[in-house]
């Protein structure tokens, strides 16, 4: 590797960039309301920011270049939008239209997040490809933004009511009149919303979303790391790790450990050079967990513990945290509607239709219900259960994700949008090299991650970022940067 060259000073355009991506992976409103305020219209504003800025900037270039589709652009480019035109038919077509544009209010992935996400994977490639902003100003954004998500899991850890809102240390209260005389508080959970059970957040709304920002962020140091061992990205990946270890969330811990596992492996047969630094993270990964181990030892903070592990056969469904029970009503769902789907954050509307309320699902059925029951779709866009004699209830629906990434995104946009978006995360993967392995760790852990969680606000929008930055041609990691010097 030759010496690099001495880098240029930032743009005002640049730093635009470099903020909105930030604002995009790590940004909350202390002072909104509700999920949507505090944590989902950030992350939207930030990613709309940085669109229209790319956009700007290679206006203001002056790039009359053709948009480069002898690189291999056009099918990703066809991939993304036709799973936008199959989400956008599924939500025209949906039971519950509003739902899917808006999406699940404490995830927030409906329509209008996922053309804005395409959007900004694009805004990203472009960017890349133009110069407007550089390797390393990206890289610094996400480096930053893992430094604030895994600083933010401390004070958690020792206080669980610290959500970094207007109304933090608060308990949630809520009032039945007007004069605010008959109010119900609960104790288990903070003013903004979050039970206590989902904590730690770090700056997401769950620690299952703050696990797999954790996750894929420390993908991309570890990347960072195996191809330029240095003192400052090995810190940070081990804070990023022990704070991951925090969260509790095994779908996080798969996200992170896995490829990395895995890629060690495959540096050891290919006996790499970059096999001992691999080595090296797999050993931050155990000193971290003997750090979170110990915590629980000492009675600083109590340790997950897997009940679980003691069950019988008969009780698998525990293993999974319930997990088992949620894929086995989304695959009786997927053939009612197999070709566009449901909607997005569609298994909420599949479930009344995939429960078998007269047989062997009848103890879900309402008390004040008589079988048999059919399910209606009310004048209003609700689903309800009706009974022999005419009487209706809201259909009971006590998820709105099956937390699989695969059985979620054929529920919502269907066969035909599901293949598209597969195709074009595989894409992604074949674009894969070595000058761009810490996007491709980021779009491998996302898959990982997804086996058993899956899209929000928090999370895809770093597996959208990968998919642009994987698409550009090498030499943007290349020429002249300090990327791989």
């Amino acid at each position: 590797m030759g010496q690099s060259l001495a880098p240029s000073r930032p743009s005002p355009l640049e730093g635009v960039l470099f903020l909105a991506l930030v604002l995009a992976l790590a940004g909350l409103n202390p002072w909104g309301r509700g999920h949507e305020e505090v944590w989902n219209a950030p992350r939207e504003w930030g990613m709309a920011l940085f669109a229209l800025g790319a956009l700007v900037g290679i206006l203001l270039r002056g790039q009359r270049r053709a948009f480069p589709l002898n690189r291999g652009v056009l099918w990703p480019l066809l991939a993304s939008a036709g799973f936008i035109l199959a989400g956008a038919a599924a939500t025209f077509l949906s039971p519950q239209p509003i739902w899917s544009w808006t999406g699940y209010p404490s995830v927030g992935d409906g329509l209008r997040f996922w053309a804005l996400g395409v959007a900004f994977s694009w805004a990203v490639f472009l960017a890349l490809e133009a110069g407007v902003l550089s390797p390393q100003g990206i890289a610094r954004a996400l480096l930053l933004a893992l430094g604030l998500h895994a600083l933010a899991i401390f004070p958690q850890v020792w206080d669980w009511r610290l959500d970094y809102t207007a109304t933090q240390g608060q308990t949630y209260v809520r009032c039945f009149d007007a004069a605010q005389t008959d109010c119900y508080e609960n104790p288990d959970a903070t003013a903004s919303g979050v039970h206590r059970a989902q904590m730690p957040i770090g700056l997401t709304s769950h620690r299952g979303h703050a696990a797999g920002v954790l996750a894929l962020l420390g993908l991309f140091a570890a990347g960072l790391y195996l191809q330029r061992p240095r003192g400052s990205l090995l810190l940070l990946f081990t804070l990023a790790a022990l704070a991951l270890w925090f969260t509790q969330t095994r779908g996080g811990w798969l996200a992170l450990w896995g490829p990395l596992v895995a890629l060690a492996f495959f540096l050891a047969w290919r006996r790499s050079p970059a096999f001992l630094p691999a080595l090296g993270l797999l050993a931050v990964g155990g000193f971290t967990y003997g750090l979170y181990w110990g915590a629980g030892q000492v009675g600083l903070y109590e340790t997950r513990r897997f009940p679980e592990l003691g069950l019988s056969l008969s009780q698998t469904d525990a293993y999974s945290s319930g997990r088992l029970e949620l894929w086995r009503t989304a695959v009786q769902a997927l053939p009612v509607r197999p070709l566009l789907g449901w909607g997005f954050d569609g298994y909420a509307r599949a479930y009344p239709y995939a429960v078998d309320w007269n047989g062997a699902d009848h103890h879900r059925l309402p008390v004040a219900l008589r079988p048999p029951v059919r399910v209606v779709l009310g004048e209003d866009r609700l689903i309800y259960l009706e009974d022999s004699q005419g009487q209706r209830l809201l259909a009971p629906s006590p998820f709105a994700k099956a937390h699989n990434l695969l059985l979620d995104l054929l529920l919502s946009v269907g066969l035909l949008g599901g293949v598209a978006y597969l195709f074009w995360l595989g894409l992604g993967l074949a674009a894969s090299s070595w000058p761009k392995l810490p996007w491709a760790l980021m779009l491998a852990g996302y898959l990982a991650y997804g086996l058993t969680w899956y899209d929000s606000v928090h999370v895809t929008p770093l597996a959208l970022l990968a998919l642009g930055a994987l698409f550009t041609g090498e030499e943007v990691w290349l020429r002249g940067s300090p990327w791989l010097s």
